[in-house]
C-alpha cells in the first residue's frame, strides 16, 4: 500500500474532508486523487447533461464486465486487429469501446457497462497504418451481446461469440473508424522501460479506462516466453507497476525462471481483478502457443489481496498440476482501517478501498477460499523497529491469522513495506523459497 493510505487521518478530524484531502495532497497524490475528484464530479454533471455509455463507463467501471470470446483467421495473420464495441442504449450507434487486440493472442476484450451490443472487427489490410471504416473483417450476427451481472462469470467476464475471419472479404461500416494501429510487444528490455513509469501506476488506480488504453494486454515479460522455464508472475500493489519488483528480479536465475508481471489497474474492484488474473493464468496454461507448464504467483501489498481471489477460483477444486507455490509480501489480509475511513468519509471513493477496507465482504470471501490450504504458501512479513507495523500496514492485517496458519512458512523482516523488497535478507530467503517451489514443481 502506498503512503496516502498511511496519511489518511478522519475519525479525529472537526473537518473529515479537509484533512483527508491534506493527506493526499502531502503525500503527492494532488494529481492524483484531487485530479480523480474533480473527474468525478465532470462526469456526473456531463452524465446528468447527456447521459451515454461511454461517460457511464468512465463513471462507474466498477459496474463494468469484461466480454470476452475467441477469435480465428481463415488464413495465417500475426498483426494487431481492431475490436469495437456499439451500443444504442442512449444514443444512436455511439462507439463505447475501441481495444487493439495484440498479436498472438486470440482473444477479444472490451470492458462495458451493461446493455445491448454489438461488436465489430477491423485489421489495417491497406498497411496505411489505421484501422479504417472500409476494412471490416467482422461482425456480429443477429441479436445483439446483452451484459448484464446474471450473465457475469466470477461477476466479471461475459462470454461472447466466436469469430472466424476471412481476410479476402472486407466489409465497409457507416460507423466513423479511424483509429492509428499499434503493435505493442509484450516482451521489454529492462523494467526502466517507460511503460512502466511509476505514473501508469497512478493512471491504473484514478483512471482505469485511460490505464487499459496505454497497456493495451495485462500480462508483460522481459523477453519471449520459453515454456521450459518456470513462470514466476509477480503482481503489485495499489498504485504500482512491474518496477516495484526490479530488484527482486534482478537476482533471479533467467536460466531456470522467466518473470512475468501482471499490470492492473488498482482502482478497480478487486474480485474483477482476481477473476481476470485466473482467467489469464488459464489461458497461459492451455493456449497451444503458450503451454506454460509451471506457475508461481509473487505478489507484495494489496497485489496478494488480488492473487489469492485469483487463486481462489483456480484451486476450487484443488490445485491445478500448474500451480506451484505462491509468495506474498507486506499484504494486508486484514484489511486497513485507514481505507474503511476514507469509504465513509472521502468525498470520491476508488472502487479498490472497498475491498481493501477492513471488514469488507470482499475479505470475508477471501478467507472461504481454497488456494493457501490447496498451494504451498509462503508469507513474508515487514515490521519496523519501534512499532507493530511496517510503517504502513500493521502486523496484525499482514497476520491475520485465517491466512497466516495457512502459510507453510512464514518469514518476518525489519523492513518498511516498500524496503521490503530490496532487503537483502528477504531477498535471500525469497530466492531459496523459489528454489525449493521450483525444485518441488519439477
Amino acid at each position: 500500500m502506498r503512503k496516502f493510505f498511511k496519511n489518511i487521518k478522519l475519525t479525529n478530524s472537526k473537518n473529515p474532508i479537509f484533512y483527508c484531502l491534506l493527506a493526499f495532497t502531502i503525500s503527492g497524490c494532488t494529481g492524483g486523487y484531487l485530479g480523480f475528484w474533480k473527474q468525478q464530479h465532470t462526469l456526473k454533471k456531463a452524465f446528468r447533461e447527456e447521459p451515454s455509455a461511454e461517460l457511464l463507463r468512465q463513471l462507474d467501471p466498477q459496474n463494468c464486465f469484461l466480454l470476452a470470446g475467441r477469435f480465428a483467421f481463415t488464413s495465417d495473420y500475426n498483426k494487431p486487429v481492431l475490436v469495437v464495441a456499439v451500443t444504442d442504449r442512449f444514443k444512436k450507434r455511439e462507439i463505447v469501446a475501441q481495444r487493439i487486440l495484440q498479436p498472438g493472442v486470440f482473444i477479444y476484450q472490451a470492458y462495458l457497462p451493461e446493455g445491448r451490443y454489438d461488436i465489430y472487427f477491423f485489421a489495417d489490410l491497406d498497411e496505411n497504418g489505421f484501422f479504417d471504416a472500409n476494412e471490416m473483417i467482422g461482425q456480429t450476427a443477429g441479436e445483439p451481446i446483452h451484459i448484464n451481472q446474471s450473465e457475469a462469470k466470477d461477476g466479471l467476464a461475459v462470454l461472447g461469440p466466436e469469430f472466424t475471419f476471412d481476410l479476402s472479404r472486407p466489409a465497409t461500416t457507416e460507423l466513423t473508424v479511424k483509429v492509428r494501429v499499434r503493435d505493442q510487444a509484450y516482451a521489454f528490455d529492462s523494467l526502466d522501460d517507460e511503460f512502466f513509469d511509476p505514473k501508469y501506476g497512478v493512471m491504473g488506480l484514478y483512471n482505469p479506462m485511460a490505464f487499459m488504453a496505454h497497456t493495451q494486454r495485462y500480462v508483460f515479460s522481459l523477453e519471449k516466453l520459453d515454456p521450459g522455464k518456470t513462470m514466476v508472475l509477480f503482481v503489485h500493489g495499489v498504485q504500482g507497476t512491474p518496477r516495484d519488483f526490479k530488484y527482486l528480479v534482478s537476482g533471479l536465475d533467467t536460466t531456470r525462471y522467466q518473470p512475468w508481471f501482471y499490470f492492473y489497474p488498482s482502482g478497480m474492484p478487486l474480485q474483477k481483478l482476481g477473476s481476470l488474473l485466473g482467467g489469464i493464468i488459464r489461458y497461459l496454461t492451455a493456449a497451444e502457443n503458450f503451454n506454460v507448464q509451471r506457475i508461481i504467483v509473487v505478489a507484495h501489498s494489496m497485489g496478494g489481496l488480488v492473487a489469492l481471489s485469483g487463486l481462489n477460483q483456480l484451486c476450487s477444486d484443488g490445485a491445478p498440476p500448474y500451480l506451484k507455490g505462491y509468495i506474498s509480501f507486506d499484504s494486508p489480509y486484514g484489511g486497513v482501517e485507514d481505507a474503511k475511513a476514507g469509504v465513509e468519509k472521502a468525498p470520491a471513493v476508488v472502487p479498490s478501498w472497498r475491498d481493501v477496507a477492513t471488514g469488507s465482504q470482499f475479505l470475508e470471501q477471501l478467507y472461504q477460499g481454497a488456494a493457501p490450504g490447496a498451494l504451498p504458501f509462503y508469507l513474508f512479513f515487514g515490521y519496523k523497529t519501534g512499532h507493530s507495523s511496517d510503517g504502513t500496514i500493521t502486523l496484525q492485517s499482514q497476520l491475520e491469522p485465517r491466512v497466516h496458519l495457512s502459510a507453510f512458512k512464514s518469514y518476518g523482516f525489519n523492513a518498511t513495506h516498500e524496503g521490503i523488497l530490496h532487503d537483502k535478507l528477504a531477498l535471500q530467503q525469497f530466492y531459496k523459497v523459489l528454489a525449493t517451489l521450483d525444485n518441488a514443481g519439477r
